[in-house]
């Protein structure tokens, strides 16, 4: 059966439509690719795709440059099959020789299901790196909840614009001010190409006048167009957070930040940003985050904040431990839930203040129904320090989930001498609960099976209540830089 193309920007979201086209964005590669103004390094991608189809996947794929013409890549990152029920393929932009230096989109084609995830690396360089998923649909609109431009530390955005319709578009870029900012702009994007990605530095916006200028942006497509939207936030020399727009239809009432952190000793916090879109201000304490510690943390048990300043329509509002010392302790730590009176969506920052370490996913649907999940790429204590830390949010407000998690073996891990065998172990997680799987632990079990360091392959998980959840891409030999990722996790009923 043939499937419609659907487009994916090289930040992955990657939501699992049965037999379709898994859409990607890709940014520069191979050898030095061009930098964008928000940033001084040279940027280079890879991504992993996960089969979920029950049949092999036959896969071809097609890489664009910003024009919308043709970029030339290796036949065999163009072309090839995947095993069935979790086969995976990793394609290294850097590694294809025929691939030239630049920027540009990719879109992936399958006759099954996929999921997909790109990581961002400055490599060679004091590492810089961030994480996103692919798109298996556009939007006519997308909103980005924090964009910046010129903030403390050289803080810049950069929204990467992708169409994904079957015609020319223009895209629409309108940029809000947040609390105590001030200026707006929108920016007409006219003429971008079927498939291809246009890539908007704010670094080089000179309508924003205001200096440092924080806020959000809505991202929409002409007629019935659609696109595909992502965003690099730059800060400092080194840090890199990168995040999915949200889709018109991924709005929301409720949010979850399944780990919350406030100053910690090793820096690290866990700031917080939502974006109204209930079609009016907000009033002061429209939005109230619970919090409830994790059991080792220091008290308070709770904590409860709201809004302090009217949050106006399509503009943003900070929850921001790392500023905020009133409302949030010094070394705490749990778990948060947003509410807002009217629709809106919210993502989650991780941030080393003063380490350089960063990362952000979009925070957790609470009225999400799936109750499956999956991480195309999971890694124990790999030779070059790669690991990853999953976690498992029960989106339920009542009832306890039974959970089935499964860690499938990569074929390029089993091709070098790893085991074939599949890891499965199941277990419970309380009601708004989340459960952390940290494969950074040398003592990481699979139930009561040892997981041996340097395995690699796909993470899956079955429910009985909704779940979502976030994967964090890390590097355990705390090398300097930014080597801390973080996506979400792909989810289907």
């Amino acid at each position: 059966m043939s499937n419609p193309r659907l487009r994916l920007i090289l930040r992955l979201i990657i939501p699992l439509l049965s037999g379709s086209t898994l859409a990607l964005f890709a940014l520069g590669l191979v050898q030095a690719a061009p930098r964008p103004s928000s940033t001084t390094k040279s940027l280079s991608t890879n991504y992993t795709l996960v089969n979920l189809g029950s049949q092999a996947a036959n896969v071809s794929v097609s890489y664009l440059k910003t024009d919308g013409t043709t970029w030339a890549a290796s036949a065999g990152n163009t072309v090839f099959t995947m095993t069935a029920n979790g086969g995976q393929k990793i394609i290294a932009q850097y590694f294809d020789s025929q691939m030239t230096s630049g920027q540009g989109s990719a879109i992936v084609s399958s006759d099954q299901p996929l999921a997909a995830v790109v990581q961002i690396l400055a490599r060679n360089q004091t590492p810089t790196s961030g994480a996103y998923s692919g798109f298996t649909a556009g939007s006519n609109t997308f909103y980005v909840p924090l964009v910046a431009r010129l903030g403390n530390n050289s803080t810049n955005s950069q929204i990467m614009i992708q169409n994904t319709s079957n015609a020319v578009v223009t895209a629409t870029v309108q940029l809000l001010p947040g609390s105590g900012f001030s200026g707006s702009y929108t920016k007409n994007i006219p003429n971008l190409a079927i498939g291809a990605t246009y890539y908007y530095d704010l670094a080089d916006e000179t309508n924003l006048i205001s200096t440092p200028w924080f806020g959000s942006a809505v991202v929409s497509a002409s007629g019935g167009g659609t696109l595909a939207v992502t965003s690099n936030l730059f800060s400092g020399p080194d840090t890199l957070q990168t995040y999915n727009g949200f889709p018109s239809t991924g709005v929301s009432t409720t949010w979850f930040a399944p780990l919350f952190t406030s100053r910690l000793a090793n820096g690290l916090s866990t700031p917080l940003t939502f974006q109204n879109l209930s079609g009016g201000t907000m009033a002061i304490g429209s939005a109230t985050l619970n919090c409830t510690k994790d059991p080792v943390s220091p008290s308070p048990s709770t904590l409860t904040i709201t809004n302090t300043t009217s949050v106006p329509n399509n503009t943003s509002y900070f929850f921001n431990p790392v500023v905020d010392t009133t409302n949030f302790p010094t070394g705490w730590f749990g778990s948060c839930v947003l509410t807002t009176t009217g629709n809106s969506v919210a993502f989650a920052q991780m941030r080393v203040v003063g380490g350089g370490n960063a990362d952000a996913y979009q925070m957790l649907r609470g009225s999400g129904t799936d109750k499956k999940g999956l991480v195309p790429l999971v890694a124990k204590r790999l030779a070059n320090g790669f690991a990853t830390a999953v976690t498992v949010q029960n989106l339920s407000n009542s009832v306890t989930a039974n959970v089935v998690m499964t860690y499938t073996p990569s074929s390029d891990y089993i091709l070098g001498g790893g085991s074939a065998t599949v890891l499965t172990t199941s277990t419970t997680i309380a009601p708004q609960a989340s459960l952390v799987l940290n494969q950074r632990l040398a003592s990481f079990m699979v139930g009561s099976t040892p997981m041996p360091d340097g395995w690699y392959g796909t993470f899956s998980v079955s429910s009985s209540q909704a779940v979502g959840g976030f994967v964090q891409l890390t590097n355990i030999n705390n090398v300097a830089g930014d080597t801390l990722m973080a996506h979400n996790i792909f989810t289907q009923p």
